[in-house]
This record gives structure tokens, sequence and C-alpha cells, in this order.
């Protein structure tokens, strides 16, 4: 049985994919990076926000959903929020600007 088996693996001669190399003559070849690096970090008491642009909010939520605090900023670039979170708790962050809302999670 595992003779035929290596047989059967060894001589069967079917290609299982085939790849053709396709024309990139078409193509534009100068990409660009389009996205940005975004950082939310809590440290001493204070969540820091980087990579953000613009006027937005940022929300606290304990890891059940339960709503903590608001903050409304006018600029969201480079922010050093002071608020005081219980230490070794998970916490989730929403920052909305004027573009989408994205969703951080972190630990104090």
């Amino acid at each position: 049985m595992i003779r035929k088996l290596l047989f059967f693996f060894l001589f069967l001669n079917i290609p299982i994919a085939l790849a053709t190399k396709l024309p990139y003559s078409n193509f534009s070849k100068n990409f660009f990076s389009t996205q940005v690096d975004k950082l939310v970090l809590y440290n001493n008491g204070s969540i820091y926000l980087k990579g953000f642009e613009g006027q937005g909010i940022v929300e606290i939520y304990s890891i059940i959903g339960n709503k903590i605090y608001a903050f409304e900023l006018q600029n969201l670039n480079d922010v050093a929020l002071s608020y005081p979170l219980k230490s070794g708790n998970m916490y989730i962050i929403r920052v909305i600007t004027t573009k989408k809302a994205e969703t951080f999670k972190i630990v104090a």
C-alpha cells in the first residue's frame, strides 16, 4: 500500500497550478504609502495620542462598554490627556474625527 502511494505521488505528472507572468508595463511603478501610524498610549496618569489630525472627540470606556469620560478637542495632533485610570484594568479608547472613528484598547 505504501509503495502504491509513493508511486502515485512521485510519478503523477499533473500540474497543480499554472502561473504566467503578467505584463506590468501598463502599471505605474511609483507607489506611495498613505497609511499613517496612529498610536494611543497610557502612562503615568495620561493618555497620549499620536498620528491624529484635526478636531475630534476622545471617549474612554470600561472594558464592558460603560462610558467613563469624553474629551472634545480642537486639535488631536500629539495630545496628552491627563485622566487617572485604575491601574491593571483594560480600557477602550475611541477617537472620533471628522473622517472616521477608531477604537483602541489600553491597559492602565
